[in-house]
Parts: C-alpha cells; structure tokens; sequence
C-alpha cells in the first residue's frame, strides 16, 4: 500500500479580511480568505484586476496590516505580532520580486544586492561579497559594478532575484515578475525561479496575469472578489492536491 506526502505548510491562511476605507467609501479586498502555500513550491494567484491578488500577497509578506483572521509563516503567527516584530520576521524571512524591478539606478548591481544584508546588519565587506557571489549564481558574473541602465530588462530581473534571495529568505514573494519581459526572456526568469523554489524549507508564491507562466506553477490558487475560489494541482502532483 502506497502512501503520499504532503510537504508541511509555508503559509497558513484562515478567515482573513481587509477593508480600504471607511463608512460609505468602504471596499471590502479580502472577504475572508482561505488560503494555503506549502514549503518546496511554486504557487501562482491568479485572477481579474481587483479580485485582490496583490492585497492578499501585501498582507501575507507583513507590508500591509490586515483586519481580521489568521495568518502564520513558517509557523510564525503575523496576527499575533506587534508591529516591530512582523518588520523585524520580515527583513529575516521575506525576499521581495517585482515587475519593474525597483532597483535603485544610481547604485551598481552589487551595491543593490548588498542591500537586504545591510539591512540585517551584515558588514558592508561581507554584504558585497555575497552579493558577487549571488549575481554569479544568477549568471551574471563580472557585471556586478554596471548600473541597471547598462543591462537588459532579463539582466536587471536577475539582479532583482539576486537581491530577492542573497539574504536567504524563506518566503519569495514575486508581484508580475515576467510581465515587463518578453516570452524568452521570461521563460528563463521562471526557469530561475521554478529552481528556487525547489528548496525544501523554502516556498515561491507568485502573483501573474502572465498566462504564459502559468505551467510552471505546482499549484494555481484563482482569485475572484475577495475571495479563493478554485485551486488546481497544475502539476499533477498529488503532494500538493488540496
């Protein structure tokens, strides 16, 4: 008799709600969310504009303060924490990927990686020797004292996931991360990710509109009105069927 296992979870969400605004001017964004990423995935969520993907991702990675319900990463609770102490779990824990990039122009690549370990209070020697060695794990090796004009947009996406895990984060979190790119480059920049997220106490939870993407998620959690309605085991897996 065969058994499966189901890898532990990265993210636990219960019941969670979030409102922007007040009285008559009220939008309800969440209306309370299940939602769940397990450790060793890649998981996308997907949905229409405002069905309240981004907010959801917001909430989960600590940068926007959530109304009700429960969340918990890599066993820590957010809802039970003061507000220091979700930045502090979040500078730790959080490495953060974006469509545009975000990185600073008049720093160079290194000087940019370098900056989640200045954060956590590496030394600025130390900071720029991992950063090196990061943008070399990212094929970019001896590129490190460009600026991003200088690179491609794939260039400055590695730069960008570089920056994302040099101070080895357990949770990625990646907002559109291909929808500036084109389909080869974004290819390879999934192809990045799909890898990362291999780390078995890691988890990579992507938010795209990008349907090109999608067949490198293991799940696909659809998003409609505030709410989750579907999940699909994209990859057939049943490690991670819901």
């Amino acid at each position: 008799m065969s058994t499966t296992t189901v890898a532990p979870l990265a993210v636990h969400v219960r019941a969670v709600t979030k409102t922007f605004g007040q009285g008559e001017a009220a939008v309800p964004a969440l209306k309370g969310v299940d939602f769940n990423a397990r450790q060793g995935e890649l998981l996308m969520i997907v949905g229409p504009s405002g069905c309240g993907k981004t907010t959801l991702l917001s909430v989960i990675a600590g940068t926007l303060n959530f109304d009700g319900g429960e969340i918990e990463v890599f066993g820590s609770s957010l809802h039970a924490m003061k507000p220091r102490h979700v930045t502090e779990f979040r500078k730790r824990n959080v490495g953060f990927i974006f469509q545009q990039f975000n990185l600073i122009p008049t720093l160079t690549c290194i000087e940019n990686v370098s900056v989640p370990l200045l954060i956590n209070g590496a030394s600025r020697r130390v900071a720029e020797q991992k950063a090196e060695a990061m943008l070399d794990q990212m094929g970019l090796p001896g590129r490190g004292h460009d600026r991003p004009a200088n690179l491609s947009g794939g260039q400055q996406q590695r730069v960008a996931i570089a920056r994302a895990l040099v101070h080895e984060p357990r949770l990625i979190i990646c907002d559109e991360p291909t929808s500036a790119l084109d389909k080869d480059t974004g290819s390879h920049i999934m192809d990045l990710l799909r890898d990362v997220a291999r780390h078995p106490d890691r988890s990579v939870i992507v938010v795209t509109h990008d349907n090109r993407i999608f067949k490198y998620a293991d799940r696909l959690t659809e998003m409609e009105d505030g709410r989750v309605q579907r999940v699909h085991d994209q990859a057939g897996n049943p490690d991670f069927s819901e």
